[in-house]
């Protein structure tokens, strides 16, 4: 279930059902969930060459800044975002 307004620009909201496809590697801008310092992350994947950032998709990026790993942190992929699945609430 997804937590937080991160990635409200790639239209999964607080609440979504995020369907994730097991998988240790990933692809430049794929939604992946990631974990670095013991913590899970669901963000976009950015390649810069060897280096990986960790992107939210929000406009707010005073709110939602990068995450890049430092040295002697491992990011690992547990999986990619294949689809959301998002409650309707009736009003």
């Amino acid at each position: 279930i997804a937590k937080g307004n991160s990635m409200i620009g790639a239209g999964i909201h607080p609440g979504d059902y995020v369907i994730i496809r097991r998988q240790q590697t990933a692809n430049h801008k794929d939604i992946v969930v990631a974990l670095l310092d013991g913590k899970n992350n669901l963000k976009k994947l950015i390649r810069n060459g060897k280096k990986s950032i960790l992107r939210s998709c929000n406009r707010d990026k005073s709110l939602f800044p990068d995450i890049i790993p430092q040295e002697g942190e491992e990011l690992q992929i547990q999986g990619a975002a294949v689809g959301v699945y998002h409650r309707f609430q009736a009003i």
